[in-house]
């Protein structure tokens, strides 16, 4: 929609996208300007004892059934039912305590946040492996990038304009794809300084467009993560 729609239908449009309603592209007519998408909140968000999920190494618990139950019902409540069993639950479950080794504070919204970044690699064959980034004062930032790709992992060093466009590059050059970037943006999912990073990005390639997210503790990560899952939903990347 354009933006004189948006101004028209603000109010409707943030409260259907707020209740997990469809995300919103606002154009200016030919350009796209801006995306929007549910999103919790970090002022509204709600707190999780680490020993709800089952992490609690002074009393010895690092996993248990009760906290992988805890997490299977904040998932089913945020509006990401997953199968119980092995598979994804426990992927997440592995994923969620690691989480609670960095951070101090887990949030709702880190679990939601964390379950898109797990679900949306499962179907992927892009992986990412390994990421460093190397930023000086006045120099191009270099990335190092390791991907899983169906020949197997594949190391890629790449200069850029900033981390971001670093990593970007060296992603093009081991997948051979150069999807256009429309749109990128990152936000703080969770209060505090160690707070989860979200990152939402638009790739074009062709007549396709796709929309990737990605969650981290590190935002450049966040960023590499969505570009990765938008990338997994162009046709055949990894074997271009």
């Amino acid at each position: 929609m354009t933006v004189t729609e948006l101004k028209e239908r603000a109010a409707a449009l943030v409260a259907q996208v707020a209740t997990g309603g469809e995300q919103v592209v606002v154009t200016d007519g030919t350009r796209r300007l801006a995306i929007l998408s549910p999103h919790g909140g970090p002022l509204s968000d709600r707190g999780l004892a680490k020993a709800e999920l089952g992490f609690d190494p002074a009393a010895g618990q690092v996993g248990t059934p009760g906290g992988r139950e805890v997490l299977a019902r904040e998932l089913l409540e945020a509006g990401i039912p997953v199968a119980d069993g092995r598979g994804p639950l426990d992927e997440i479950y592995s994923a969620v305590l690691c989480l609670c080794e960095d951070k101090e504070q887990i949030f709702r919204e880190d679990i939601r946040a964390l379950a898109e970044e797990v679900l949306a690699d499962a179907p992927g064959r892009l992986r990412l492996l390994a990421l460093t980034i190397h930023t000086t004062t006045g120099m191009p930032a270099t990335a190092e990038v390791t991907l899983q790709l169906e020949s197997g992992p594949a190391m890629r060093r790449q200069q850029g304009d900033g981390p971001l466009d670093a990593a970007f590059k060296a992603i093009e050059k081991l997948t051979g794809v150069a999807p256009t970037v429309e749109s990128f943006a990152a936000f703080s999912a969770t209060p505090g300084r160690d707070a989860m990073a979200e990152a939402v990005v638009e790739l074009s390639l062709g007549e396709e467009m796709v929309t990737g997210r990605g969650a981290s503790t590190d935002s450049v990560t966040a960023g590499v993560h969505a570009y990765l899952h938008a990338l997994n939903f162009l046709s055949s990347p990894a074997s271009r």
